[in-house]
């Protein structure tokens, strides 16, 4: 099972091994960390800081010219994977990897759509349909084409209207309760303390390794320049 670093660990990380005597692999083995990784992480640092660190929230984007590039590289101009990942801003190299064994497969490396929600349905159409449904002997398929919906939201809509025998049952009732949106709030305002606290370290650590970007560091890939 892949282990994952929090931002505010592979600071803490850089930070203890820029004030260690070790090398990189007897520090990496001591930290039960793989080597490779925190190479990465130092030049993740160097080139752009503690931005670079962190883990996006959503998976990154890139622009279909760049991966056709970056994979061209690869192929044609045998570039190290290093330097293609710097040059083109890649985060990982399974994600090169992958356009490139899509290119070989004669497919371009772009980004799969994702199925867009189905449209949004108002409180007289939801009637409409389900008195429809009724009137057509529960005939869902029919009435997904019909209404441009989907079959399981046809049968949702007329089973809650069956079992409550009411149309207000049709309504949107997303909303929370007063009282239950107290709370959601209350974990919200504790969330957000939480994630200003784990900032404020980040910051902290990462103060202590500004030092390194002044000390004329002309390769960014270059470990061995991060302890000098």
């Amino acid at each position: 099972m892949k282990i994952t670093y929090s931002t505010t660990t592979k600071l803490r990380l850089l930070s203890q091994f820029q004030n260690v005597n070790e090398s990189l692999k007897v520090f990496a083995d001591y930290h039960n960390v793989g080597a490779g990784s925190l190479k990465r992480w130092i030049q993740q640092y160097l080139t752009g800081g503690l931005a670079n660190l962190e883990r996006p929230v959503h998976n990154r984007r890139y622009p279909k010219k760049l991966k056709l590039r970056a994979v061209r590289d690869y192929r044609n101009h045998r570039l190290p994977t290093k330097e293609i990942l710097l040059k083109y801003d890649i985060r990982g190299l399974s994600q090169l990897r992958n356009w490139v064994i899509l290119y070989n497969n004669g497919k371009e490396p772009v980004r799969k759509r994702v199925r867009k929600m189905g449209r949004k349905v108002s409180y007289d159409e939801k009637i409409e349909i389900v008195k429809w449904v009724l009137k057509h002997n529960y005939d869902y398929k029919q009435a997904a084409q019909k209404f441009d919906i989907t079959y399981s939201r046809a049968y949702a809509w007329t089973q809650k209207y069956e079992q409550a025998n009411d149309w207000t049952a049709l309504k949107d009732r997303r909303g929370r309760q007063p009282a239950d949106r107290e709370k959601q709030l209350l974990k919200e305002i504790r969330g957000l303390k939480a994630k200003l606290r784990e900032r404020e370290v980040q910051i902290a650590f990462s103060k202590k390794l500004i030092e390194i970007s002044n000390r004329e560091v002309k390769r960014p890939n270059d470990i061995k320049r991060f302890k000098k």
